[in-house]
């Protein structure tokens, strides 16, 4: 007993530190969750923030940004303290359920280690900060209970706590229906009773987020929409956020999976069981729909594979070693320690540095006069623009034509848009030119000098940047 608790408590110790490692080092993300925790800080609907789609109405991720609103108000913290809340936050929400769901957590942290080295992508996502990880936080915990083959099925009571689970995560990411994804995979692998169970908790706990949202059909319908504005727009070849593109099939990782199947037979222990779960048809659907879009496979697939290693794991060193020993002991304080630095190591090198395109100048008070004035929209053909100034700006009082998502964008802006991606001529700017007002500002990277577009007065801002500005009329 004594060993099984410090082997626990190694484990929980050595993944508690990821997070405070992570930040520690420096790390910061470079999209979403500078947004998130700017959004949160400035207090304003994203009406007030970027130029949207008359038939958005709802904040994509409203449960998120109450949690974030809430601390920021409660504690004071700025934008950066809001994001390194997020990393943390989100990443042992992740990482500890698991420590402490399984009989052997060691096994935990040895899949993860095993999952930084084979595919480094995959930790470093996880790091990210953002609040899909509130999905794949959930995702583990439901994979580890569905993983019980051989026992019953879950009692009535559990649907309330499945309830109460799906409905705070959907109301903080309403990608809800991404979770239809595991009550396919119970369906594939024969266990149509967990899926049922699965779906009335899904259904029932939207509910729930609709009811914290205040209108349970705008959650819904809102909630649809954005994942067929993001998906079902055509983008032209090349401008496609990465997350959406297709996947590789983490061809390492896969042999990973392989390898454990090959050990589970030489050791004498092979089964069909071990293929045949809803946890590895989950990691095989993801997978394969990861060829489509890699989100399938990195937020989902990649998941369940992951838990589907630990258990593999688990079910060997309950065969290899005796739960009492001491040898346990130091393999969990081992596997905890590389689980550290794997994962630490991986979000540290993910870090992007700062791109030869930045706008980091417009975050200086020096760089006021080359931004909107109040009531007016800043014009730009960069979604980074958006990402910097408005994590360091966050109460800035002007609107931002491009934003996080370009398919929430008007439908006229977002065709100029996409015209300026593939071509960037200069009447490729004429629409958004046209239609700006003095308060506006049309802020370009350009290595070649005052970008060629003579309609607009030109400021430089810093060597290659540039901010456009409506001609003032002469003053008598």
């Amino acid at each position: 007993m004594r060993s099984a608790v410090l082997a626990r408590g190694a484990v929980v110790l050595a993944l508690a530190l990821v997070p405070l490692r992570i930040v520690g080092q420096g790390f910061l993300p470079t999209d979403d969750a500078l947004r998130h925790a700017a959004k949160a800080v400035s207090g304003r609907a994203w009406s007030d923030l970027i130029v949207l789609r008359p038939e958005v109405t709802m904040d994509s991720h409203p449960g998120w940004h109450g949690l974030l609103s809430l601390v920021h108000r409660a504690t004071g913290a700025d934008a950066h303290a809001l994001v390194l809340f997020s990393i943390t936050a989100l990443l042992l929400a992740l990482l500890l359920p698991a420590a402490f769901l399984m009989r052997r957590p060691e096994a935990w942290a040895l899949a993860l280690v095993a999952l930084g080295t084979l595919d480094p992508r995959l930790p470093a996502r996880l790091a990210s900060g953002r609040p899909f990880l509130s999905s794949a936080a959930l995702l583990v915990i439901l994979c580890l209970l569905g993983s019980r083959t051989g026992g019953p099925e879950p009692p009535r009571r559990s649907l309330a706590v499945l309830v109460l689970l799906f409905g705070l995560v959907a109301f903080m990411h309403p990608s809800w229906h991404l979770f239809l994804l595991p009550v396919v995979a119970c369906a594939l692998a024969g266990r149509f009773r967990l899926g049922a169970t699965l779906l009335s908790g899904l259904a029932l706990g939207v509910l729930l987020a609709g009811i914290l949202h205040g209108n349970p059909l705008e959650f819904v319908a809102q909630s649809v929409l954005h994942t067929v504005l993001a998906f079902g727009t055509p983008a032209p070849s090349g401008t496609l956020a990465i997350e959406f593109l297709p996947g590789d099939g983490s061809p390492m990782l896969v042999l990973g999976a392989v390898a454990l199947l090959l050990w589970r037979a030489l050791r004498g222990r092979w089964s069909t069981a071990a293929v045949a779960s809803p946890v590895f048809a989950l990691a095989l659907l993801g997978w394969l729909l990861g060829w489509l879009v890699i989100r399938f496979w990195s937020d989902w697939g990649a998941v369940a594979l992951l838990v589907w290693m630990a258990l593999e794991l688990e079910a060997a060193l309950e065969q290899l070693t005796d739960p009492a020993s001491r040898r346990r002991v130091a393999l969990a304080v081992a596997s905890g320690l590389a689980a550290l630095l794997v994962l630490s190591a991986n979000a540290r090198g993910s870090r992007a540095t700062p791109p030869e395109r930045s706008f980091l100048s417009l975050t200086a008070k020096a760089a006021d006069p080359y931004l909107p004035e109040p009531g007016g929209i800043l014009y730009t053909d960069d979604m980074r623009l958006f990402f910097q100034v408005f994590y360091a700006r966050p109460t800035a009082p002007w609107r931002y034509v491009v934003g996080y998502e370009p398919a929430l964008m008007p439908p006229d802006d977002l065709a100029t848009f996409r015209r300026i991606l593939a071509a960037r001529t200069p009447a490729s700017f004429a629409p958004w030119v046209r239609k700006m007002k003095p308060p506006d500002r049309l802020v370009l990277q350009s290595t070649e000098g005052r970008p060629q577009i003579p309609e607009l007065e030109w400021a430089q801002v810093s060597q290659t940047l540039w901010s456009g500005r409506v001609p003032r009329p002469p003053v008598p």
